[in-house]
């Protein structure tokens, strides 16, 4: 009976492996193929605690790591690399020719997932991350996804009479990028990192995921 009732539960509330739920593949946040030396066009490198590269990297994650730092830019490169930054036209104008290329010179498979392109040899893979910095006051978010849990622990629970509320509240806390607040029962989960959104996803009915911008 328990095994029966288990197996009913994972089918209605499955929670899926996942890399990563921002997909950016074929997007308007892909910017194109960029040369890169070695001054670094994105200066600022993604690296773990123990300086070696991330061993799932793709651009979705790399994205989310780079908004998440506060930069307008990411790219991937050599398939496991990931620099941030905020002008990948650095050069100026008039060099732009010398350092963008055409899509097919980025031709590396990710190391986090093969069917994505994670730049080439000296060659970054470019995306717009959405970070707006916002002037005081201002409250910008957008919906990520309807019916669904984050399977990562929140750092606050608390009752919220609506959305907005909810967000007020992740806005005034130190570092909430995101929010989960259920539809029924006004529950507003508050989480300090985008990257969590890599990391697994329940579908239940009546929530809703929030990036803040």
């Amino acid at each position: 009976m328990f095994v029966k009732l288990f197996s009913l539960l994972i089918s209605v509330y499955p929670v899926e492996s996942v890399k990563c739920q921002v997909q950016v593949i074929g997007s308007d946040a892909y910017v194109g193929c960029f040369v890169d030396t070695y001054k670094r066009l994105l200066p600022h490198e993604y690296v773990l605690n123990d300086g070696t590269d991330p061993p799932d990297m793709e651009n979705n994650l790399c994205l989310l790591y780079c908004k998440e730092q506060g930069y307008m830019y990411s790219g991937t490169e050599y398939t496991v690399k990931c620099y941030c930054g905020d002008d990948p036209y650095q050069y100026g104008p008039e060099d732009v020719g010398d350092f963008y290329k055409q899509a097919y010179d980025c031709n590396y498979a990710c190391i986090g997932d093969s069917n994505q392109i994670c730049g080439g040899f000296w060659r970054l893979s470019v995306y717009e991350t959405g970070f707006l910095p916002l002037k005081h006051g201002q409250i910008q978010l957008k919906l990520f996804s309807n019916n669904t849990l984050l399977t990562s622990p929140a750092n606050q629970v608390f009752t919220s009479r609506s959305k907005i509320e909810c967000a007020r509240h992740c806005k005034i806390s130190d570092d909430c990028k995101v929010f989960v607040i259920s539809t029924e029962t006004g529950e507003c989960s508050l989480y300090d990192s985008y990257i969590i959104m890599c990391e697994g996803v329940k579908h239940v009915q009546g929530f809703q995921v929030y990036m803040m911008k």
